[in-house]
């Protein structure tokens, strides 16, 4: 149970429940010390312990193990719950708190190792956490010196060392470096779950028209809960006029008020190829694509990712910033976070594997140097790399550019000896979706139906003075050749879906996080152009984030997120063809 805290004169009261989950982003930790008390942690700066005394004499003798002045019992009796403040309890329980509500501290011969969890408005600080682990906030300037650290300015997930002499006595006891729990399931587990919502449908026919079937549970809604999670339309727009569609042609008079276990009709047109009727071509091809993915997964091989050739694309850039975070609190641009990610990735990838990175995009002032930033300023230098260089003016001619260049890169690497199979095209992006609910990583792999044999930038005009589209104007595959893409980018996109979950980075929950096509209202169905027009085999495009939610915001802001983000990546990169 988690709870918003209310208080008045040491007593608890118990409000709407909230999320609180580890990192405080909703600005509370509440743990279990054990089975009668609770630490709560408001922000990063108030600590106190949360009781649920018993009644009568017995209060005495419970307050008696918590309290650091044990006859002051008779202030917290009779009153429900309430809340000690940290400094009235004893020093074995303030230690007993600590470790609750920071799970990833430990304690060794060289002092408490601390693991910043909050930062911004509630930030914490080191006269704080000196106050707390030393019992004398005056310590801090002693601190900052051992970590090298100027100011008190803390970022989430960064380690502080406090000395062993500096501790207090009961903080210098030893404990084992905390293992971690992943936040989330492993994809065969998102998988099996996705196999369960499948089997929730039933396909019907009423008044002459087919429609899945699907029953609501307790908490449900249309929007997240049958249109994200059942069909491919993405734009807020068009899952509203799906919402619209769906509550009509299932008589809902009232989306605010639908009783669990009522009757949804969702058109199957309507439906994710996953989820259409066995009978249908789209669910055929569906399972073939799976089928054909299986058989391929495991062939090519690399030790140290020798011979790998990997093609970064960071969206958008110039004069097309991409999404604008909504949220005040921070000043994110989407084309800034892919940008320093996707720098990450190519340093990772230079210093400690045996891969070749090539990149479509340069920032001329920041190269190719990851940034510390945790707000960005917007620039308007990013440039494409084709020959000459694209300064990105216009989103449509950029990213037509992107894959003529990428194509030109293939062509260059496939003619050198590279095995195509060895070769991974990779466009990394931000995601904006409407609701904010909606959280975590996405990637979008070239669905082969939505692709056609000949592609090419239009008008021709436009990029004829480009070498790469001089090298070839056109875009060409065969049917076999897009089966074998949408197989090949669908283990990738597997394999990175789960290093990311290891690493503890939230993946895309409502429905399958796996999408290898964009619907819109009206019938039109599309691949993104990066993704149907790049000769590469395994290309993937990744919504790394939401950022129009403000979970998604506070992590994507911190350097270490996206430090982490890029290490899941190349360690993906390493499982995929170990």
């Amino acid at each position: 149970m988690r709870y918003t805290l209310a208080l008045a004169c040491g007593v608890l009261a118990v409000a709407a429940p909230v999320w609180a989950a580890q990192g405080g982003l909703a600005g509370h930790v509440r743990e279990s010390i054990d089975e009668k008390a609770f630490a709560v942690l408001r922000g990063g700066r108030v600590l106190m312990l949360e009781c649920y005394p018993p009644k009568g004499a017995a209060a005495q003798a419970y307050f008696k193990k918590y309290l650091s002045n044990p006859s002051s019992w008779t202030t917290y009796a009779g009153k429900g719950g309430v809340a000690v403040p940290y400094n009235s309890v004893n020093q074995e329980t303030q230690r007993a708190m600590l470790l609750a509500v920071f799970k990833q501290d430990y304690v060794d011969e060289k002092g408490w190792h601390h693991t910043v969890l909050f930062s911004g408005r509630d930030q914490e600080t080191v006269w704080n956490l000196a106050e707390w682990l030393t019992g004398k906030g005056t310590n801090h300037d002693a601190i900052l010196k051992v970590n090298g650290l100027r100011n008190q300015t803390l970022r989430i997930g960064q380690e502080i060392l406090f000395p062993k002499d500096l501790l207090l006595q009961v903080m210098r006891k030893v404990t084992p470096k905390p293992v971690l729990k992943l936040p989330q399931e492993s994809m065969e587990e998102q998988e099996q779950d996705l196999g369960k919502a499948a089997q929730a449908l039933r396909y019907v026919t009423r008044n002459k028209k087919q429609y899945a079937s699907y029953r609501l549970n307790i908490g449900e809604a249309l929007y997240t809960a049958v249109v994200v999670r059942f069909t491919d339309y993405r734009e807020n727009a068009d899952i509203l006029k799906a919402c619209e569609l769906i509550q009509r042609e299932s008589g809902i008079t009232d989306v605010h008020d639908i009783d669990a276990g009522s009757e949804v009709l969702i058109p199957v047109d309507m439906l994710s190829d996953r989820f259409q009727p066995t009978s249908t071509p789209e669910r055929q091809r569906y399972e073939d694509v799976v089928q054909e993915a299986t058989r391929l997964r495991g062939q090519v091989r690399s030790k140290d990712l020798e011979g790998i050739v990997v093609i970064l694309d960071p969206g958008h850039g110039g004069r097309d910033p991409g999404t604008k975070t909504v949220n005040h609190d921070y000043r994110l641009y989407e084309d800034e976070i892919n940008y320093d990610i996707a720098c990450r990735i190519k340093r990772l990838l230079e210093t400690q594997t045996r891969a070749k990175v090539h990149m479509t995009m340069l920032d001329p002032a920041q190269k190719y140097q990851p940034s510390e930033a945790t707000f960005f300023e917007l620039d308007q230098d990013e440039r494409v790399l084709t020959t000459p260089h694209y300064r990105n003016d216009n989103a449509t001619v950029s990213v037509n550019l992107r894959w003529y260049l990428a194509n030109s890169i293939y062509r260059r690497e496939v003619k050198a000896g590279v095995d195509p199979r060895k070769i991974i095209f990779t466009s990394i992006h931000c995601d904006a979706l409407f609701n904010d609910k909606l959280r975590g990583s996405m990637v979008y792999i070239p669905g082969a139906s939505r692709r056609r044999e000949v592609e090419r930038g239009w008008p021709p005009k436009t990029y004829q003075k480009y070498k790469e589209y001089q090298e070839q104007p056109e875009s060409k595959t065969t049917a076999a050749e897009r089966r074998r893409d949408e197989a090949l980018s669908r283990n990738f996109a597997t394999t990175l879906l789960d290093e990311l979950g290891r690493a503890q980075i939230k993946r895309h929950s409502v429905g399958d996080p796996i999408r290898s096509v964009i619907r819109q209202s009206g019938g039109k169905e599309y691949v993104p152009a990066v993704l149907r027009n790049t000769q590469v085999p395994t290309k993937v495009l990744i919504e790394c984030a939401n950022l129009t939610n403000p979970i998604d915001c506070k992590w994507v802001s911190q350097p270490w997120w996206r430090e982490r983000f890029a290490e899941a990546y190349v360690e993906a990169l390493k499982a995929f063809y170990r």
